[in-house]
């Protein structure tokens, strides 16, 4: 095993096509870390492991959590980076003194609970230290670089350059750079004691970073949601997917029509309407192959709001403690889109209108998508490397994260979770990611073996 910490991949010679076969990762949040421990597991094989990131953080991401202190929205059951041990995760957490003895937040048992996105980053680097020393015939080297461009080499594979001008060769490139969710304070320094507090942003870190803020004091907090929409919550303990023994749908009317009627029965039961939503995500996928291009936009426009705030959902706890906290006028909810941030307030465009709302103090807390309209994505869309999907969400993959560009072969490039989540329905959630991670691993040993016998065959 041999671990190089170093702000450029040159210290190896790039133009070396040895025996080792390279691989870049783009990003080191938790796609990218993801891949890597897959790749440490499945790829079985010698070869030079690059990790791109400008970051010399190297944790278990930033998808466990933005605010390391907040609770993940995943249960400690779901959050297993192996996905043949379930249970991995709260075994871990089991038998290490530093998160054993942290009170549970719920009182149903370890594997029901929400831990802060600290104790899954130690998690997740700890694994990947334990997969590295494991592989002695593997050498990986952090690239404290930020790659701007990806490019064919004329001898196969790809040239990764930085925006300090450093080019770096290699076989296969997985791009891990989907995560956009920033909470950021304002642009001016916060004061002492902000009493009245805006929040831009609707999702599960936004309601979070308001239950804290009122925790430290502030008298009121303002969520500014696009979409008017809140996180709902979970149950008190998980519940796995529920069949219902309706129709399944194979058009977007047809399955919101099968959504509300299933979860009508399924409160009428008495079993909520939770499990009837993670046995309709476990069929999501074939859904979405069938709907025409037309009910994917539509879906994009007027459905994917709601829908998110069914799947992303709150910690019980939290849920009670926003909904108290909105009946008693401690935390307010606006519906529009911030137009302007300046250092006192927002410009804010509402159901009536533009509207300047003042604050004490800003946060950011807004999901940004993949920035696709980057340099380093043009460099690959020019070139046929990858494709937008149908909905303009992301890049067109297959289930292994492998691109799909204008290509007829697959060219050695994958674009993991959430940059795929416009072909791949909730690939932005952990375990999805995890099952696309050790898929793509698998995909890529195919690959390099079809690649060696085709240039064993042309030798010949």
């Amino acid at each position: 095993m041999t671990f190089i910490s170093t702000p450029s991949a040159n210290t190896l010679n790039p133009t070396d096509r040895s025996h080792l076969v390279k691989i870049g990762i783009v990003g080191r949040g938790f796609t990218g870390m993801m891949a890597a421990i897959a790749l440490l597991k499945g790829f079985d094989r010698p070869f030079h492991l690059l990790m791109f990131d400008p970051s010399p953080k190297i944790d278990g991401g930033e998808a466990a959590g933005q605010s390391q202190a907040s609770l993940l929205n995943s249960r400690v059951r779901d959050l297993s980076i192996d996905p043949d041990v379930v249970d991995d995760f709260q075994k871990w957490l089991e038998a290490d003194d530093r998160w054993r003895d942290r009170p549970a937040s719920d009182d149903v048992g370890i594997e029901h609970s929400f831990v802060p996105g600290e104790v899954f980053s130690a998690y997740v680097y700890r694994r990947f230290s334990e997969a590295l020393r494991e592989r002695t015939d593997v050498v990986v080297q952090v690239c404290l670089e930020n790659v701007i461009s990806i490019d064919q080499h004329p001898d196969n594979g790809f040239t990764l350059s930085s925006a300090d001008q450093r080019n770096t060769n290699v076989d296969a490139v997985f791009l891990a750079t989907g995560y956009g969710v920033r909470c950021t304070e304002s642009v001016a320094p916060a004061p002492a004691l902000a009493r009245n507090v805006l929040v831009m942003g609707g999702g599960i870190r936004a309601v979070d970073r308001a239950l804290r803020l009122l925790d430290e004091e502030a008298a009121h907090v303002t969520l500014i949601s696009a979409s008017g929409f809140l996180p709902q919550s979970h149950t008190r303990a998980a519940v796995g997917p529920v069949a219902s023994n309706l129709p399944f749908p194979g058009t977007l009317r047809g399955a919101f029509r099968f959504l509300r009627e299933a979860a009508k029965i399924a409160d009428a039961e008495g079993s909520g309407w939770q499990g009837i939503m993670n046995g309709f995500r476990s069929r999501a996928r074939d859904l979405w192959q069938v709907l025409t291009p037309a009910e994917r936009s539509r879906f994009k426009r007027h459905v994917r709001a709601i829908y998110d705030s069914h799947r992303n959902r709150l910690p019980p706890d939290h849920y009670r403690r926003l909904n108290e906290a909105i009946a008693q006028g401690k935390i307010s909810v606006r519906k529009g889109k911030v137009e302007r941030i300046a250092t006192n307030g927002v410009l804010l465009s509402g159901p009536s209108g533009l509207e300047v709302m003042s604050a004490d103090r800003l946060i950011d807390c807004r999901f940004r998508p993949a920035d696709i309209n980057s340099p380093l994505f043009h460099s690959l869309f020019d070139k046929g490397f990858i494709r937008r999907d149908e909905v303009d969400l992301g890049i067109l993959v297959d289930r292994s994260g492998r691109a799909i560009g204008t290509h007829e072969q697959f060219q050695g490039l994958f674009a993991m979770g959430p940059l795929g989540i416009g072909s791949l329905p909730d690939i932005d959630l952990v375990p999805e990611i995890v099952v696309q991670s050790h898929s793509a691993a698998s995909a890529l040993k195919i690959w390099t073996d079809e690649c060696k016998r085709a240039l064993s065959a042309h030798s010949a």
